[in-house]
């Protein structure tokens, strides 16, 4: 009996080995097709007095060694209908572009993005390309609070505390970002805080919070006197909805097997030669010590 269970054992790691061999297939055997050349773009206006910018490249193949190729010599130009900024490379970091350094955008206006003298497909013909982006409005922010945390003792930290007043008139959505001792901490899209004033139309915040700085990561800790400053940003729908997709479809999915990711919308047309976002937003900014 012992050598007939030996033998069964025997002969199902053989089954195995057999069923495993034959699932693998060389990788350098698949061959992929290759994808339109689309252009890539990456605008914004604001509030600030600044350097707006806007930033072109084109998509290549993804298994190219330079899948992303920057797209100079552009004419860019950003218009609320009556006044025109013209943008000029920057020859430093070619496919960037900006604004004179004393240009801001206004609240109420809708801003057009047009780009013209780009060849993204390579046929000798100059292609044209166009966003809107409304620059919606923000109250002042009456103060931020930065109160420690000790409710989840697997993720202690501190709670930065928000009173303002939503402006109602509609849905609102906002983009967070906060800096320590002037070091933006949200550095990356992937630790934007984003939100929509959903049942708080029109109402006050009073002490809402809306970032989280943990404990466990020494460029969050504080100590007595760091300097706390809460940037917030009256942004649109469209560009609430590229930052949620953007940071959804390239997040781990959960569960692992879920269906697979949607494009990440996009404002720039015509839609299926083009990928990206042209943001207009007012911004709002409060400091606090820490004590």
């Amino acid at each position: 009996m012992k050598n007939i269970k030996t033998q069964i054992i025997i002969l199902s790691v053989f089954i195995l080995s057999v069923i495993a061999v034959s699932c693998t297939e060389n990788i350098d055997d698949i061959r992929l097709d290759s994808t339109r050349p689309r252009l890539v773009v990456e605008g914004y206006i604001s509030t600030d007095t600044t350097r707006q910018m806007v930033r072109l490249s084109k998509m290549g193949d993804a298994l190219k060694k330079n899948p992303i190729e920057v797209v100079s010599n552009a004419l860019i130009t950003i218009s609320d209908g009556t006044i025109t900024f013209g943008l000029t490379e920057d020859q430093t970091i070619k496919g960037t572009y900006y604004t004179a350094p004393d240009v801001f955008g206004v609240v109420g206006r809708n801003y057009t993005l047009n780009i013209k003298n780009v060849d993204v497909n390579n046929d000798q013909v100059m292609e044209e390309y166009t966003a809107q982006s409304l620059l919606k409005g923000l109250n002042p922010i009456d103060s931020i609070h930065v109160v420690y945390n000790t409710s989840n003792n697997f993720d202690k930290g501190w709670s930065v505390n928000l009173y303002t007043m939503d402006p109602g008139q509609g849905r609102n959505f906002y983009l967070i970002k906060v800096l320590k001792n002037n070091r933006l901490l949200t550095d990356s899209i992937f630790k934007y805080s984003i939100g929509d004033n959903n049942s708080f139309e029109g109402k006050y915040y009073d002490g809402f919070p809306v970032y989280d700085l943990r404990e466990d990561r020494l460029d969050e800790r504080l100590t007595h006197g760091d300097t706390i400053t809460l940037e917030l940003y009256g942004i649109n729908e469209d560009y609430y909805s590229f930052i949620s997709s953007y940071i959804s479809d390239y997040n781990p999915k959960i569960p692992i097997f879920s269906g697979p990711s949607a494009n990440i919308p996009s404002n720039i047309k015509p839609f299926d030669d083009a990928v990206g976002i042209f943001a207009a937003y007012s911004i709002k900014r409060k400091s606090v010590i820490y004590k």
